[in-house]
């Protein structure tokens, strides 16, 4: 994927991940961010997942000269939504982090669940993003004929296997 992105022409050095939590409208949102001067990187996780679903990633990335963030959408992880308060969207919570972290476009990356969120936010907030990636998600396509396909060429030891393995 970072070559898909285009790579940075010179590695920043490497920066200390760290993680954080940012007050947000209705929420203490928990997020991880490598810092630095590179072009930020927004992962979004998979519904049976949170930021640890990236850690992987993050030394890539960070590696490719990319400033890293991810966080965990309301509901999963260490976030915590607040008591009596409006329900939010993850697009909405993902626009609020980058307000609140000073970052005026990213490169987004979104799996599963979380592609579902990063089409959201290209519809929504187009002039946000420099990219969007969307891995292993449909998100949220009905077309009859278009999930068939898709229940016709997973075998059944797929559909047999956790959702957090899939």
């Amino acid at each position: 994927m970072v070559a898909a992105m285009g790579a940075q022409h010179e590695a920043a050095p490497a920066a200390q991940t760290f993680e954080q939590y940012a007050e947000l409208p209705g929420v203490r949102l928990f997020y991880i961010d490598t810092g630095g001067g590179g072009v930020p990187v927004v992962l979004m996780h998979p519904a049976t997942g949170s930021v640890r679903a990236w850690e992987h990633q993050l030394p890539a990335f960070t590696k490719a000269g990319y400033r890293v963030i991810a966080f965990d959408r309301r509901g999963w992880g260490r976030t915590e939504s607040q008591p009596n308060s409006p329900a939010g969207t993850a697009a909405d919570d993902l626009v609020a982090l980058l307000d609140h972290l000073r970052i005026d476009r990213i490169h987004l990356v979104g799996t599963a669940a979380g592609g579902f969120v990063s089409l959201d936010v290209a519809l929504s907030f187009p002039k946000r993003l420099r990219s969007v990636v969307v891995a292993n998600s449909i998100g949220g396509v009905q077309d009859e004929e278009f999930l068939a396909v898709g229940r016709r060429i997973r075998p059944p030891e797929f559909l047999a296997m956790p959702p957090e393995l899939r």
